[in-house]
């Protein structure tokens, strides 16, 4: 009786503790990336796993100990998600927050560091990239033509513009005060928050974005103070900062009745214009390592993406894009006529 007593103990002891990590390791990942979009990925992530555990192994989420988190359970796991139509750059996501969560508690408990070394054997999986993975300058000139010629309409184009034109990504465009816009000199610019905290500068084509943001100010931000978001929406009288969701929305929305007119147009989300930003500069001769740093991709990898492309898209005129320039020409050109092609002088 006593030894049951005691190995209860202990079980209840355990369940406690991973579930304090758990905890921990959530409220660690909101308070250091600060991110919302990626805490709710891995929290996606890890609630699949308990959702595996429980379907195939009749695991409750309190009775899972470490000794049960092994290699070959997560080979397992993630042919599971593969068997249930997830794709394969799903299973990736999902096998990184479960390695940054085995990781957080090997951080914290010695228990856990032979599986974290375990997991390290699970290797990604090479995804293909999409054929058309973004829009082309036609495609975006028919998505420009679908919000109404309104206050909110002006407001929506411009979303949509800033996101094709500098690559931001959704948290970075909702962060952009006005102080971090500079239109004034002879290269305009705009600075992006990235992950991290990391600012850095992106031109911006004065031709286009910058009337467009004028007009846009016009209406929006008749004065304007530095710390005001650009994009905001009011709430009983109180401004403040829009809502990923809400740019989604639009975004979407105007993408379904572009898709009327054109076809051929995917799914219209932001992420979509940012891979549109890096397509273009790739066709535009723009080197990788270049377009990694205005597209804010700590890693060289992240952006050859965009060198993935099929045959036609490589051949294509650059004159498709933004001018009559032919396509992979830019180290031929002289500096003033790279800052010419990009829009940043006349």
């Amino acid at each position: 009786m006593g030894g049951t007593l005691i190995k209860d103990y202990d079980s209840m002891t355990a369940m406690y503790h991973n579930i304090g990590l758990l905890l921990e390791y959530l409220e660690t990942m909101r308070t250091e990336l600060k991110s919302g979009r990626t805490v709710e990925t891995y929290r996606t992530g890890l609630n699949e796993f308990r959702k595996f555990l429980f379907a195939e192994h009749g695991k409750e989420v309190d009775k899972v100990e470490t000794g049960d988190v092994t290699a070959d359970l997560v080979r397992e796991y993630l042919y599971w998600l593969i068997q249930n139509g997830k794709s394969m750059n799903t299973r990736n996501i999902r096998l990184a927050s479960l390695k940054s969560y085995i990781s957080f508690c090997a951080s914290r408990n010695m228990d856990y560091a032979s599986v974290d070394v375990d997991l390290v054997k699970v290797k990604t999986k090479t995804v293909t990239p999409k054929t058309h993975n973004w829009l082309d300058k036609s495609q975006v000139e028919v998505l420009l033509e679908q919000p109404p010629n309104t206050k909110t309409g002006v407001r929506d184009r411009f979303i949509i513009i800033f996101l094709f034109s500098t690559g931001a990504r959704l948290g970075e465009l909702l962060n952009v005060k006005l102080c971090d816009i500079s239109v004034s000199g002879e290269y305009p610019y705009v600075y992006l928050h990235g992950k991290g905290n990391k600012a850095r500068i992106v031109p911006v084509p004065e031709k286009g974005f910058v009337d467009n943001l004028n007009y846009y100010l016009s209406l929006f931000h008749s004065i304007q103070k530095d710390d005001n978001y650009l994009f905001y929406t009011k709430i009983k009288g109180i401004q403040g900062r829009m809502s990923e969701d809400n740019v989604q929305r639009i975004v979407k929305k105007y993408g379904i009745l572009a898709k009327e007119k054109d076809n051929t147009i995917p799914e219209v989300h932001p992420h979509l214009l940012r891979h549109s930003y890096g397509a273009q500069m790739y066709r535009l001769g723009v080197s990788l390592p270049e377009i990694a740093k205005l597209m804010g991709h700590s890693e060289i990898r992240t952006t050859e993406i965009y060198a993935e492309t099929d045959a036609d898209i490589v051949a294509e005129a650059v004159g498709r894009t933004i001018g009559k320039q032919p396509a992979r020409i830019w180290d031929t050109l002289s500096e003033d006529e790279k800052l010419k092609v990009l829009g940043l002088i006349k």
